[in-house]
């Protein structure tokens, strides 16, 4: 960590110092004024002719000497922007024309760039080629220059040494500023932050956190001095409620988390305000410490709520190869028999699953504050390749969330299925058997971590998820078996407009007891627009004589695809995906994987992209192309 050091111990700073930016402090404000006229009258120089310049074809747009810095990054900014890669196809765009107020505010811009990242000898140099078709070539020819180097961290305290000596080392703070690397702006502005919010999570609701850059021109090197005013030690008053309540006091509370006298701290606020928003019954809650320009050490705290509305209803309909045509009413009632309760009523129907009725009974807030009971009463038809079947029965589940991006949940299935299959495939999924009607009863767990963003179209982050299954728990089961289902996806920008999605899935059922199969409407299946793209719906894998998929007792799935924008909401992806599934438990082989190749598109919405893709199997035999045409990304 950085050096802690009084006030009084930092008297001899430098006498002539001059601000750029928020971060970096030089000397000599006239060098840089006289710098400033030098770019102007360059950028000038550089096109006296203006009326046979302004308004051309922009052709390109190129970077030279940038050695720290990708011409991506560059990109970024700079307004002036020629076409690249597939745009240039956009042929009903129009096209990108040279303007000059747009390069002097470029050049200014790419200078203050370099200046955050603490190369403030650096020198920006437009060059302007007029081509023989009349289009411009712009080239930004870069001098960079050294870069400043941090020597040395401190942070000190105004007032109360001791007590912010105390708050550093029980927060364990680790700056992003450190002796020895190159001086950025925005690790200047992150640890200012950082130190802003170990103070006021301690309690110290008033603290203020200051920053001296200081910078000797000539060795290239700056001091930063970080200055702690931590003001007086606050605790937590009365919290009010305002608005509208909806539900009594005491649920409220069991809500928050934080109570009176104790210290004050906003990650508390902050945590109060996520679960009761969580609760699901309100538009916006905003929670707030009052806070007097003199300071105060016991601070009430006011709790504004706006319900949401009590009735809602969604009405959807879409289309998609697998499902066909699709429709669903969603119907959600807030605030059901007058506590914390959401009731959902969820009707849907399509080709796969002609009859979907779903009531789902919400107990927010129960046993604990992040903690959701979940009562799930069901009947679904569903109308597979291979089988018909009709499920009716019911879920209870406990659902936890355990951090921001963790959840968890603990869930107890009962019901009863009646299934429909043809005689051969009965013979050879089944081993004859002839059961129909009968009972299944399951404990299952799952855990997942989600911090992808955004929502629709990630574009960084990752999402991992593992649910454990054990049926045959409890009442009457006629199966039993253990299923292990993982799933992670990742995200990641390679440059500014290109983004690598890939996904790992890999599952496995363990038949217990004496049974000798596996109920087929649980086993896994592959292959269609949410897995292996290269093969129709659920036809990746075991199969019977009469080519109806039977599933299997074990999967693996591999995918990866590359995303790159074409223009406004339409985007494009190159994909490979690989998979299969085997009868055998654990029968994963990396030698059989199959494997599929395409290309798709994907029109933005905001409900999530609509998305057609094209895949080709790599190596089966008479298998044409596959068209998926659906709605959300493939993973």
């Amino acid at each position: 960590m950085a050096d802690f050091v009084p006030a009084e111990a930092e008297k001899n700073a430098m006498k002539t110092i001059s601000r750029i930016g928020t971060g970096i402090m030089i000397p000599h404000r006239t060098a840089i004024g006289l710098m400033w006229l030098y770019l102007l009258l360059n950028c000038s120089l550089l096109y006296p002719q203006e009326s046979s310049q302004e308004g051309l074809p922009l052709k390109a747009v190129h970077f030279t000497g940038n050695d720290h810095f990708s011409s991506a990054v560059l990109r970024d900014q700079v307004f002036q922007l020629a076409p690249r890669g597939l745009q240039r196809l956009a042929f009903w765009r129009a096209p990108a024309l040279f303007r000059e107020s747009l390069l002097l505010r470029d050049v200014s811009g790419l200078q203050r760039f370099y200046q955050r990242e603490g190369f403030i000898q650096a020198q920006i140099h437009p060059a302007i080629e007029i081509q023989a078709s009349g289009e411009i070539v712009l080239t930004y020819d870069i001098k960079e220059g050294g870069r400043v180097l941090i020597d040395s961290v401190r942070i000190q305290a105004l007032e109360s040494a001791d007590q912010a000596r105390q708050v550093l080392k029980k927060t364990k703070l680790k700056l992003r500023c450190k002796p020895g690397q190159g001086f950025r702006d925005e690790d200047v502005q992150s640890d200012l932050t950082a130190l802003t919010v170990a103070f006021t999570n301690e309690g110290y609701a008033y603290a203020r956190t200051l920053v001296r850059p200081l910078l000797s021109a000539e060795q290239k090197s700056a001091k930063i001095i970080f200055e702690i005013v931590p003001g007086p030690l606050c605790f937590f008053g009365a919290a009010t409620l305002i608005g509208d309540t909806l539900i009594n006091a005491g649920t409220l509370q069991r809500q928050m988390a934080f109570r009176p006298d104790q210290r004050f701290s906003q990650e508390k606020l902050e945590k109060t305000q996520r679960q009761i928003y969580q609760l699901g019954l309100y538009q916006f809650v905003t929670v707030k410490a009052a806070m007097d320009s003199t300071p105060q050490r016991i601070l009430p705290v006011g709790i504004q709520l706006k319900a949401a509305p009590p009735w809602t209803i969604k009405v959807g309909a879409g289309y998609s190869y697998e499902d066909q045509f699709r429709t669903f009413i969603d119907l959600r009632k807030l605030n059901f028999l007058h506590g914390a309760r959401r009731l959902n009523l969820y009707l849907k129907y399509s080709h796969l699953e002609p009859w979907h009725v779903d009531i789902k009974l919400i107990q927010a807030g129960f046993p604990g504050p992040q903690a959701t009971l979940l009562i799930n009463p069901f009947f679904l038809r569903q109308r597979e390749p291979a089988y018909t079947i009709d499920r009716t029965g019911a879920n209870v589940a406990f659902q936890q969330r355990f951090a921001t991006f963790t959840d968890g949940f603990l869930r107890y299935t009962l019901e009863q299925n009646y299934l429909k299959v043809s005689s051969v495939t009965r013979d050879q999924a089944l081993d004859s058997s002839n059961i129909a009607l009968y009972q299944k009863s399951a404990v299952t767990l799952g855990l997942a971590r989600d911090n992808s963003l955004p929502i629709f179209n990630p574009e960084k982050g990752l999402f991992t998820a593992a649910t454990l299954t054990w049926t045959g728990i409890g009442f009457r089961s006629d199966f039993h078996y253990f299923k292990l289902l993982l799933e992670t996806r990742h995200y990641q920008k390679l440059t500014h407009s290109l983004i690598l999605a890939s996904r790992i899935k890999f599952g496995s059922m363990q038949p217990l007891r004496q049974d000798r199969f596996t109920p087929i409407e649980d086993r896994f299946y592959a292959g269609g627009s949410m897995s292996v793209r290269g093969w129709p719906y659920a036809e990746l894998g075991p199969k019977s004589s009469a080519d109806a998929p039977l599933g299997g007792n074990s999967l693996l799935e591999l995918g990866g695809e590359l995303r790159y924008p074409i223009t406004g909401p339409l985007s494009g992806v190159l994909f490979m995906d690989l998979g299969n599934v085997w009868s055998r438990v654990n029968g994963q082989r990396l030698d059989q994987l199959e494997a599929a190749a395409g290309a798709g598109l994907r029109f933005r919405t905001p409900i999530g992209p609509i998305r057609l893709d094209f895949g080709w199997p790599l190596a089966a035999e008479n298998l044409p192309m596959q068209v998926h045409l659906s709605v959300g990304q493939a993973f």
